[in-house]
């Protein structure tokens, strides 16, 4: 029979859990099994485009001006002879007509868009006019053709660097894509050709490109989520079988990760949001995560059957919970405090969806906690854990002791003395938190915010290699547009307008890490050379607005008006400059992209000509100022909203603030081993800090509330308190910690840097917020006691000094102060 213990709210919940067990478990699964039935609706999404909101203004205009000039992101493959004659060899020449003719037959690729030497055209001056052709029709047969070739597309001064390296070693083949969704197909397909390319005199090639970038990337998504969650469950199925060494210390657990898993990931399909590179670690984040209420909750259950065990299930599952709802509540609580900061402090989809499902998983698993787990338990025949009879022998009653046992374990002594240590230590435990704190703080003035989006790659990875590659020979893979602005058809005309444009060119061209710019203004003052028999002095713009007129007139007639197709529009009153530059790093654009932005606004603008900035590196620059600018907001609405939940569920503002004492600890270390070591902050590691408080708080939250328990009830002094805190809740959170230290470990792992640097940081982070929630925690606690600690032991006491009273006066029955 259960002791009803006040008929409170609380109890009459848990005691219809467990009155109807089957029922709870059988809407759990129904639950759990349609909301996963979205999960094969789930898509991915590795653009670019993916850190931005759609309707951001830099996006936005960016998809204006690719429509306007029919701008794509190309796969790019980079051909490179270390021979003396470079590419200029009819091997190699005979390679690239193969590759750009099969390159043009595979499905997805744009034919007509095929950009390479066997596609590309000469301009050159006839009697007639202009006589426009393609550099070679056929492969040359002899070196002195091929010697030929490379002079006609060298005194093309458009074409170095960007269709030929500079020294002649290197050139690229680009292919645009029909849909710029199948790029990971399209690259797939491409590497299979580049792989059975006829290579017979020493090239190399590459694949590379955004288009490259994004199939390589969903690559790295795909094989992330075939490896990372299986070995992430596999770790925490053994921590739980070495935690309980038992099957439903493992089962319980695991029930409420699948459930977890199940709605988060299947809500996330439901909403139509797809994977990003971010979100790819949601799944082992919340395993760690989720089997963590589990854990304390079962240690609590045999604590219970350890001092009665005669009881009943249900009478254990009742008792378990009545003990455990609250801390499982705040740390749930306090930990979706800290991904909501994640989500209300950014606008970027991927960390916005990361913050919000990862909430909507977490309240997932505490109701799973509070709810199937106590069902569960009810079902189960009360069974002690093997790896506990001997760690909870000193919490037994005596009449509940077996012959012989006397002695608590090895781990129940080492972790007393370790109790004892801090609580006779406090003033050298803070001190050694301050200087962790301290060497935050330097770390935190080193910290620079920095990314390339080439960094998502491993450095050994053949796009990594091939984006090296394309920077040292080529002028580079990085690009911002500029787009010219006039109010009336054919303003481009007036050689007026084409000097400026030209003066902008020159003045970029100046900026850092700029290898080229390419705007309508080169291809006529190539028109005006080759009308001038090629001399190298009359490479300049046309003299009067009817000779640039004439000219694209001229140019008409043998080749293909749409070859200017991305340098102007049809009625040559908008026009884009291509700006090209050998390093994506965030801290090269904002030197380019100020610079540039400030150049126009004072010496380039007028009433009648007007430029704005566009193109990825643009909206990359845009994306990284985001980040950048969110990355402090969440942390202190993380700090805030845990501090807020904490002092509401403790009722005191002090315990609120003592909770993110080893918070700020862990948040610290990160910021000081992140200037130490100089990682950058980038997209996954401005994270870290705000998951690190979310989580890590659920350390001093236990801790904190144990240690409350402890004083209102067997401890007679707070450093008695304290000694006791270890045994018990120690080793449930010592388990706690190993969950979601190897959760965000499996993420070592992964194929993408970026998620690497980050679990490494969280992992650092929660093992800094477990270790000072044991020891400076107590420590601050012993050398200034709150108010709200005190009174328990003085409530306490009284209720000790009863009990003795009462036994003098013959008294057998007190209360059950249970």
């Amino acid at each position: 029979m259960i002791i009803e213990m006040g008929k409170s709210r609380t109890w009459r919940f848990f005691e219809t859990v467990t009155a109807f067990p089957k029922t709870v478990l059988v809407i759990v699964a129904i639950v759990t099994i349609a909301t996963a039935s979205f999960l094969p609706r789930l898509t991915k999404d590795t653009s670019a485009d993916a850190f931005m909101p759609a309707e951001h203004p830099a996006v936005v205009y960016r998809d204006k001006v690719k429509d306007t000039f029919g701008l794509k992101d190309p796969l790019v493959v980079a051909i490179v002879n270390e021979g003396p004659e470079g590419v200029f060899n009819p091997e190699s020449l005979k390679l690239i007509k193969w590759l750009s003719d099969r390159i043009a037959e595979l499905p997805g690729v744009d034919a007509d868009r095929i950009t390479s030497l066997a596609s590309e055209k000469n301009i050159i001056g006839v009697p007639e006019g202009l006589q426009v052709e393609p550099f070679f029709a056929d492969p040359p047969e002899t070196q002195e053709e091929a010697d030929a070739i490379r002079e006609a597309v060298t005194a093309f001064p458009l074409y170095r660097g960007n269709l030929i390296g500079e020294d002649g070693r290197a050139t690229l083949i680009a292919a645009e894509l029909l849909d710029e969704e199948q790029s990971q197909e399209a690259y797939r397909l491409l590497r299979e050709l580049v792989d059975t390319a006829p290579v017979t005199n020493g090239e190399e090639i590459h694949v590379a490109g955004q288009g490259g970038v994004m199939g390589y990337l969903g690559k790295y998504v795909d094989t992330d989520a075939q490896r990372l969650t299986p070995l992430a469950a596999v770790i925490i199925v053994f921590i739980l079988f070495l935690c309980y060494r038992n099957l439903r210390g493992v089962v319980l657990p695991l029930l409420v990760v699948g459930g977890t898993l199940g709605v988060a990931m299947g809500a996330m399909a439901a909403a139509g949001k797809p994977i990003y590179t971010i979100t790819n670690a949601l799944p082992v984040v919340l395993i760690g995560i989720a089997v963590a209420d589990s854990i304390h909750i079962l240690g609590q259950y045999y604590d219970e059957l350890n001092l009665r065990p005669k009881a009943q299930a249900r009478e254990l599952a009742i008792r378990t919970m009545m003990a455990m709802w609250r801390p499982v509540t705040i740390t749930s609580l306090t930990t979706i405090a800290g991904f909501t900061g994640i989500y209300l402090s950014s606008s970027m989809p991927p960390m916005k969806d990361f913050g919000l499902f990862a909430t909507l998983g977490i309240a997932t698993a505490m109701l799973l906690s509070l709810v199937a787990v106590p069902a569960g338990l009810t079902l189960l025949k009360p069974r002690m854990s093997p790896a506990l009879r001997a760690a909870r022998r000193a919490s037994k009653t005596p009449d509940a002791q077996e012959p012989g046992e006397t002695r608590e374990s090895r781990g129940a002594v080492l972790g007393r003395r370790i109790g004892r240590a801090v609580a006779e230590n406090p003033k050298s435990v803070l001190t050694l938190g301050g200087l962790v704190i301290a060497a935050g703080v330097i770390g935190l003035s080193q910290l620079r915010a920095d990314e390339a989006p080439i960094d998502n790659f491993q450095a050994d990875a053949p796009i990594a290699i091939a984006d090296r590659v394309i920077n040292e020979l080529m002028n580079g893979t990085t690009t911002l547009d500029v787009v010219i602005e006039t109010r009336e058809a054919e303003a481009l005309f007036e050689p007026e307008r084409l000097r400026r444009i030209e003066a902008l060119q020159r003045f970029i061209e100046g900026l850092p890490s700029v290898r080229s710019t390419v705007s309508i203004v080169d291809y006529l003052k190539q028109m005006n050379q080759a009308l001038f028999d090629n001399d190298a002095d009359a490479y300049e713009l046309p003299e009067t607005a009817d000779q640039v007129a004439q000219y694209f007139l001229l140019y008409s007639m043998s080749g293909d008006p749409t070859d200017f197709q991305e340098e102007v529009d049809y009625d040559y009153r908008l026009a884009n400059l291509r700006v090209t530059m050998n390093n994506g790093l965030y801290s090269n654009e904002t030197k380019v992209i100020a610079a540039l932005e400030d150049y126009i606004d004072s010496q380039f603008n007028s009433d009648d000509m007007t430029a704005r900035l566009s193109g990825h590196a643009t909206v990359h620059y845009n994306w990284m100022n985001q980040l950048l600018s969110g990355h402090l907001v969440s942390v202190l609405i993380s700090l805030i909203a845990v501090w807020v939940m904490s002092s509401l569920t403790f009722r005191s503002a002090i315990a609120g603030t003592l909770t993110l004492l080893p918070v700020a600890i862990s948040v610290f270390l990160v910021y000081a081993l992140m200037g130490a070591t100089g990682i950058r902050l980038a997209i996954g590691t401005s994270m870290s800090a705000a998951i690190a408080i979310g989580i890590g708080v659920d350390f001093a939250v236990h801790a904190l509330d144990r240690l409350i328990l402890l004083a209102g009830d067997r401890a007679k002094s707070l450093d008695e308190a304290i000694e006791d805190l270890f045994p018990t809740t120690g080793r449930a959170l010592l388990f706690n910690f190993l969950t979601v230290f190897f959760g965000f470990g499996v993420l070592v792992s992964s194929q993408v840097p970026g998620l690497i640097r980050f679990g490494s940081l969280v992992a650092v982070a929660v093992s800094a917020s477990f270790i000072a929630s044991m020891t400076v925690l107590p420590a601050l606690v012993k050398l200034l006691p709150p108010s709200f600690l005190t009174e328990q032991f003085r409530i306490a006491k009284a209720s000790r000094d009863i009990s003795v009273r009462w036994e003098r006066l013959g008294i057998s029955d007190a209360p059950d102060r249970a």
